[in-house]
């Protein structure tokens, strides 16, 4: 027969095996490079761990495997209902595509809650992985077998047993390990020893993170001083009253002393400065700002209208639902459900409606004038300055808009400015952030810390809002456009404007809000060299009370003192006695916790305070250790970094007796060890901590690694 006969015969059969053969091409040249590669490439080394220890192409397959049938199991779900060390596990490993805000801010109350000595950044690390979860997961269960840390199938199924039914709405363990069998072809035991891995991983981080010790006196020391308390009645002798008659101090000593300390910050003690004289600045920012007070949008916006209130009512019925006795003559009837009626509600819904219109509208505003503004024009001074944007504004919406700069700011500064310190962001986790962390996050000053579900950090020049304030009178746009880091200062001459954010200018004349070095160091100086008047008066009011009694001793130095160095003309007297009751020292430890805690957040760390702990240390001092109380008659005690002297008029300790702390011992020791287990946990599970432990490194073929999704289930055992 003819060839192209036959093809034009034979043309249909033709084309559907070349499409066959097209096909099984398609599809099998894929499968086929994979087992050319999967045989000379499964067992090379793409990292390394330990002594030259290598990891595989499968250890990460089966390690993702591992991982897939502890999701299956919902073992996220139960670590999360743990401590904070397994809560922690659980994010390390099942975080990669979820990170939810309610759980870290969960994580952050419980650690404030428990005096957990765990950071915001620590909790932040977790997530900040380099890696897949994979490698991580791979390098524990080694860490925990190399340790000889093992689980028993047996327990592994026992506690999966009990677990199981919580987590799958009652279903039996046989039911999910059989449903996890079908589905993906893994034996009972592979499942068991995988989740046995898991058990011992927790078991070896709780042993390596309550290795310390605590000893008996620490207990004793840490009992005492959370259980005595101290009452103190007391008069304070500040030295500033007496240092107002002193004359004006000379040149060259005001120098000297600014030279002494312009290396200090104010306020920090030290063996070389024990009265906290310092001058150095600290960091500080120098702020833009447009402003729109709400009482002035809400005359531009319209009244809600009977139809749009009805409509709330309507689309939010079950607010109003509220639990009422059946009878209601009898408040302990039966109680039922009942749903308040339009009228009852129409003014609450009215004024809620309205706050929302004003609120939008203001909010609506300053996102235009955030839109009319960039950092890019800024800098290149095109004009599109706060100022005439405001104004600009102002015109189109025919009500006053606000603008203007400060002065450079430190954190204090924004602490007492009674608009800025009001301040904030909502974030991403629906938490408050203040427009003080904000700020200091800049790249320039880095002071501050900006966790995961907060915000970006901000930029020079770029807009930061709208924000809000917590009294809900104001919102505002601002740009940091000045940053400082801190230094000494250039001169003693120094001076800078310290304004914060005014919206009357009459209400903080410039003149008030200058910061001079000159003035502080004159003024400290003149406190100083009045020390020992102020001794001397203390030792006279002493003599005086003795002979006339304390009222009649107070009266007659407020008479001679008192007005002329008043700080408030409301404030009736200068010289008092102050009781101060159930005063509990503040441990070392306390103050650890605190500082780690609050590491990177401003706003706290200007709250904690050492200058009060060396106080009370100092009053309980004066209590012999064998005695509740001492004799005060003439006792005086000079505090230096107050530059003040306390004529103490009473003093008494409320001792922990030796019954008392053996009912607390036991009981302070375990959670003190808790605190420690549960505090090293953050570090234990940094992922950059895990590869440094088991010294990690990569090989040379580690980017060829396949995606381990993509890979079929090893032949390795798990």
């Amino acid at each position: 027969m003819n060839l192209m006969k036959w093809f034009r015969k034979n043309n249909k059969k033709i084309m559907a095996i070349v499409v066959v053969v097209i096909m099984i091409g398609f599809i099998a040249g894929p499968t086929m490079r994979y087992f050319t590669r999967g045989r000379t490439g499964w067992h090379e080394a793409v990292a390394y761990y330990a002594d030259n220890k290598k990891i595989a192409r499968d250890d990460a397959i089966s390690a993702h495997q591992e991982l897939e049938v502890l999701r299956f199991l919902a073992v996220d779900g139960l670590l999360r209902a743990q401590d904070l060390r397994a809560v922690l596990l659980g994010e390390l490993l099942f975080s990669e595509q979820r990170i939810s805000p309610v759980l870290i801010n969960r994580i952050k109350r419980v650690i404030t809650a428990n005096g957990y000595r765990i950071s915001d950044k620590q909790i932040s690390d977790i997530y900040n992985r380099s890696m897949p979860a994979d490698y991580y997961w791979f390098l524990l269960k080694k860490e925990a077998h190399f340790a000889g840390i093992k689980v028993p199938r047996e327990n592994a199924g026992r506690l999966l047993g009990r677990a199981l039914p919580q987590l799958f709405n009652g279903a039996t363990y046989s039911q999910v390990i059989r449903s996890l069998m079908d589905r993906q072809g893994i034996p009972e035991e592979r499942i068991l020893a995988t989740f046995g891995k898991l058990l011992a991983v927790l078991q070896y981080s709780h042993m390596i993170c309550s290795g310390e010790d605590v000893t008996s006196s620490q207990i004793m020391h840490m009992v005492s001083l959370e259980n005595e308390t101290i009452n103190v009645e007391l008069v304070e002798f500040e030295s500033s009253v007496f240092a107002e008659a002193l004359y004006e101090l000379n040149e060259a000593a005001l120098v000297e002393h600014f030279e002494k300390y312009k290396k200090f910050f104010a306020r920090t003690l030290s063996e070389e400065n024990s009265y906290g004289f310092g001058y150095k600045l600290p960091d500080r920012v120098q702020l833009e700002y447009i402003v729109c007070q709400l009482d002035d949008v809400s005359k531009i916006v319209t009244l809600p209208t009977n139809q749009e209130k009805e409509q709330y009512y309507q689309r939010s019925i079950k607010q109003f639902k509220e639990s009422v006795p059946s009878d209601p003559n009898d408040p302990n009837s039966l109680r039922i459900e009942r749903t308040k009626s339009y009228a009852e509600v129409a003014s609450f819904i009215a004024d809620g409606l309205l706050q929302n219109k004003i609120n939008s509208q203001a909010e609506k505003i300053l996102q235009e004038a955030k839109a009319l503004t960039s950092a890019e024009s800024y800098e290149s001074k095109e004009g599109d300055d706060y100022t005439s944007v405001a104004e600009q504004l102002g015109k189109k919406y025919k009500i006053k808009i606000y603008s203007g700069q400060t002065g450079l700011l430190a954190a204090t500064d924004f602490q007492a400015d009674r608009n800025l310190g009001m301040l904030y962001l909502e974030s991403y986790g629906r938490v408050p952030v203040s427009l003080l962390q904000i700020v200091f996050a800049i790249d320039e000053l880095k002071a501050s810390d900006l966790g995961l579900f907060n915000m970006p950090r901000p930029k020079m020049y770029e807009s930061i809002g709208p924000l809000r304030d917590l009294y809900g009178k104001m919102m505002a746009l601002v740009r940091v456009i000045k940053a400082e880091l801190a230094s000494e200062p250039q001169s003693i001459d120094q001076t800078f404007s310290t304004e914060g954010l005014i919206l009357d200018p009459n209400e903080h004349p410039k003149s008030e809000n200058v910061y001079s070095i000159r003035e502080k160091v004159n003024e400290d100086l003149k406190d100083l060299a009045a020390m020992d008047t102020t001794r001397s008066k203390a030792e006279e009011f002493v003599k005086l009370a003795g002979k006339d009694g304390w009222d009649s001793a107070i009266n007659k130095f407020n008479d001679l003192y008192g007005e002329q160095v008043k700080k408030d003309p409301n404030e009736p007297n200068v010289f008092r006695v102050q009781i101060l009751t159930d005063l509990q020292r503040v441990s070392n430890a306390t103050l650890q916790t605190l500082a780690v805690q609050r590491a990177g957040n401003l706003s706290a760390r200007l709250v904690m305070n050492e200058n009060a702990k060396q106080f009370m240390d100092r009053l309980y001092s004066l209590v012999p250790q064998d005695s509740n109380t001492v004799n005060t008659a003439g006792l005086i005690m000079e505090f230096k970094p107050d530059r003040s002297f306390y004529i103490i008029k009473d003093i008494s300790v409320k001792r922990l007796d030796r019954a008392e702390y053996e009912k607390i011992k036991t009981r302070r020791l375990y959670s003190e060890d808790h605190i420690q287990t549960q505090s090293m946990a953050a570090e234990f599970f940094n992922p950059e901590n895990i590869l440094e432990r088991m010294n990690f490194r990569w090989g040379k073929n580690h980017e060829e690694t396949t995606d381990t999704n993509t890979l079929p289930q090893s032949k390795e055992p798990f």
